[in-house]
């Protein structure tokens, strides 16, 4: 059976007609919605870890403050001068209330380092290691701020030890460098 080749051509015509229509107007739609659903999921799949990082930027935010009220106070605590005779009479009348034997208590020079000037206090101190220890506790818990460089404790007897504590007393500005 023999068909003509114009109703050949008709039936290519009418199959390449949907199909190129298809090719140039609907796939290129096609792919745009089908990338905007993509884009809709990642989106709500992000938003639904919204509360938990929301809540992490809240608590970083709050330390970051906590942090700041917190050198704010520090910073409060550094006296311009060292006042080294006041911290030491009341550093020793402590030791005297504990019930340690004051033995010696001197100041080294004065010098920078990094943005403070320190003084190094060596207090030599002997009596029972419990009162050398609420010693310690009270130094740390001064208001004035105070780094506790060195501690040395040698056993005298049964009851009785002494005590070496170097504290450096932060104070004034140094040159920053």
């Amino acid at each position: 059976m023999n068909v003509p080749t114009r109703y050949l051509a008709l039936v290519m015509l009418l199959i390449a007609v949907p199909v190129s229509a298809w090719a140039i107007a609907y796939r290129p739609m096609n792919n745009a919605v089908h990338g905007a659903a993509n884009e809709i999921k990642d989106r709500t799949n992000k938003l639904i870890n919204y509360d938990e990082v929301n809540s992490q930027y809240r608590e970083m935010k709050d330390l970051s403050k906590s942090l700041s009220i917190a050198n704010k106070k520090a910073f409060d605590r550094i006296p311009s001068s060292h006042n080294a005779e006041q911290w030491l009479e009341y550093a020793s009348e402590a030791a005297l209330d504990f019930g340690l034997i004051v033995k010696s208590v001197t100041t080294a020079g004065e010098r920078e380092e990094g943005r403070y000037k320190i003084l190094p206090v060596d207090f030599n101190v002997s009596g029972k290691f419990l009162s050398v220890y609420k010693l310690v506790q009270h130094l740390e818990q001064m208001q004035r701020l105070t780094r506790i460089d060195r501690i040395s404790i040698h056993r005298v007897d049964d009851k009785n030890v002494e005590a070496r504590i170097v504290v450096n007393l932060v104070f004034g500005e140094g040159e920053e460098k």
